[in-house]
């Protein structure tokens, strides 16, 4: 049995669909980035459901805490039309922390070793396009990240605000405050009227 993957182990990107950019009976590349989250090194194994369609390397690894690696899969030339499997060739990434602190076994040993229990999964759906498509995805991704980054700066700017509002508040208590002391001070300094 294996655990769905937990937000704080791997991130993987892209995170639920791979891209695949034709003309298809020519090789056609993708890249899966991974991510640890962890202090820890994790072992990763990736899979496929088509695995006489696609070649991952490499589809075996350590990688080491803090750490990103770059998998290449690659889409074997097909002289049938791609555009009719969209989304349904899956890659599944499987990975564990490694619990074996032997530095000498190779990622294949670790993996063979490694807990069932423990081993978290995640998918990823092919999609396929045409260069031009390919083209206008590579914009939007970009032009999300930039949306993405405004809002973000937007969030730390009303943040901003409301502190500045906030100290303008204490600020406000502050003056009033002062001023009642500095009355109470005047008055405890005025000579009495009376002898």
């Amino acid at each position: 049995m294996m655990a769905t993957v937990p937000v704080n182990i791997l991130e993987s990107s892209p995170r639920d669909k791979l891209f695949f950019t034709g003309p298809f009976h020519e090789i056609s590349k993708s890249h899966i980035t991974l991510k640890n989250l962890t202090y820890k090194q994790l072992i990763y194994k990736i899979k496929t459901t088509e695995p006489k369609k696609y070649c991952v390397r490499p589809n075996l690894g350590l990688i080491g805490p803090q750490q990103t690696v770059t998998v290449t899969v690659i889409l074997q030339p097909s002289d049938t039309s791609m555009f009719s499997f969209q989304g349904q060739h899956k890659f599944q990434i499987l990975h564990t922390l490694k619990d074996d602190p032997d530095p000498k076994k190779s990622p294949e040993e670790l993996w063979s070793v490694a807990n069932p229990a423990l081993i978290f999964h995640h998918k990823l759906k092919c999609y396929f396009e045409t260069s031009e498509e390919g083209e206008q995805r590579k914009k939007d991704e970009k032009l999300e990240v930039k949306i993405d980054n405004l809002k973000d700066a937007s969030k730390v700017i009303d943040e901003m605000k409301s502190k500045i509002e906030q100290l303008k508040q204490q600020n406000s208590k502050l003056n009033i405050s002062l001023t009642e002391s500095q009355k109470q001070l005047d008055h405890a300094r005025k000579p009495s009227q009376f002898p």
